[in-house]
Order: structure tokens, then C-alpha cells, then sequence
């Protein structure tokens, strides 16, 4: 299913896209916070979409390429997926753009959207989390934004410097 938001298409994940996601993940200024660095193998990334893809098709939602309705170009992911935590199924937020499209407000546009969804196809039984590193400011004031709260008991956990954000 195609979401849509004001300035944006959000599509399932697919194949067709992928030249443009590896690069996005592959960008070393798109990847400035993620502590495994930027992906070096297309063949890995290949798994990687296809891991997105079998859980969208699984579950009918997922992460979504985002394209921007001027130009149709597509610009990174957004969505949701299911995350174990501590026993626990959470909903994980992960948002992914090429650096020059950031602080243009797209990652709220498409979250919120995708929160929205997700949501009502879940009958609102998930909590909403956000994975991301202490010194990532610009996620953390996504996280903050959408209205995830910082819960410093699990700071750490999984790995040095995770800091986690949940949905009340």
C-alpha cells in the first residue's frame, strides 16, 4: 500500500530501488551515526532489502521508500518494524535520508504518517521505539518531536552509547 503525506510517496520496499538505498547506506555523510559505519557490500545490502521486504510482505507494513512527489526521486527510508527488547515486541522507528534532504522536515512528514498507519493496522497495541546514539542531536530531536520520551534504564544496553526513546 502507498502512503502518502503532503510532499511525499511512501512505497512498500523493493527491489526496483535498490542502486539508490545503497547509496543512501552507503554515503558516509547518511551513515555519520551509525556505529557499523556505512554499508560496503551491495550483496549484504541485498539481504538487508530483502530481510524489509519479507517483513513488509509478512506483516503489510514495514519500512517505506520515501520519494518526493515533485521530482519523484527517491530520497531514503522510513518506517516500522517489529524489535525484541528485552523480552519485550516493540515497534522500531528507523528513518534513513541522503544528507542534503535532512532539516527539511521529510523524516517528521513520513514518520508521522507511517506512525499513523501502523497504528490503526495494529489496533495501537505496540509501543513506538527509537534506537539511536547519545550524540545523535538530529535524531533524537526527531524522536523528541514525534513524541518519544528518553528512559535512561536502558541506556547501554545492546551497545556503549545507545539511548533509547519510546512512545508512552
Amino acid at each position: 500500500m502507498i502512503l502518502e503525506t503532503e510532499r511525499l510517496k511512501l512505497v512498500p520496499p523493493a527491489n526496483t530501488y535498490i542502486n539508490t538505498l545503497f547509496e543512501v547506506h552507503s554515503n558516509p555523510l547518511n551513515q555519520k551515526y551509525n556505529p557499523n559505519g556505512p554499508v560496503t557490500s551491495m550483496e549484504t545490502f541485498k539481504e538487508t532489502l530483502n530481510q524489509w521486504i519479507q517483513h513488509y510482505d509478512t506483516h503489510g507494513f514495514g519500512y517505506y521508500v520515501l520519494i518526493k512527489k515533485e521530482d519523484y526521486e527517491p530520497i531514503g527510508m522510513c518506517g516500522l518494524q517489529f524489535k525484541e527488547i528485552k523480552g519485550q515486541t516493540y515497534l522500531n522507528i528507523y528513518y534513513r535520508i541522503e544528507s542534503v534532504q535532512t532539516r527539511k522536515g521529510y523524516v517528521g512528514e513520513a514518520s508521522e504518517r507511517v506512525i499513523s498507519h501502523v497504528k490503526e493496522l495494529t489496533n495501537n497495541q505496540y509501543q513506538i521505539v527509537a534506537l539511536t546514539k547519545k550524540e545523535n542531536e538530529p535524531s533524537i530531536k526527531t524522536a523528541e518531536s514525534l513524541g518519544l520520551k528518553h528512559d535512561s534504564t536502558f541506556d547501554d544496553y545492546n551497545e556503549e552509547g545507545n539511548v533509547y526513546y519510546f512512545s508512552e
